[in-house]
């Protein structure tokens, strides 16, 4: 199942931490990072729409460039959003700074 904090591991073998999601015209797209084998996140980030199938759920690469670059916008609104509510506070462990 495809949720928020997971890893995933997509066809190409790499993996990829699932930080955020957004809902457009009814159609769900996750952000993510991707990660090493020791789960230490490197700087690539990348969109992908979650697609539902009888047999479970796969991420899509996101191939249109302005609706790529809309969910990129999306997302920025969202994560500013959480930042000055504060909720990512609670992410933040103990002697991190």
């Amino acid at each position: 199942m495809i949720e928020l904090g997971n890893i995933v591991t997509l066809e190409n073998q790499k993996d990829y931490l699932l930080l955020e999601e957004v809902e457009m015209n009814s159609r769900r797209f996750v952000y993510a990072v991707r990660v090493l084998e020791d789960e230490t996140p490197t700087n690539e980030y990348i969109i992908y729409e979650a697609i539902n199938a009888e047999d479970g759920e796969y991420l899509k690469d996101v191939n249109v460039k302005e609706e790529y670059d809309y969910l990129v916008q999306l997302f920025k609104d969202k994560i500013s959003e959480k930042i000055i509510s504060g909720e990512y506070d609670d992410m933040v462990q103990e002697g991190e700074t």
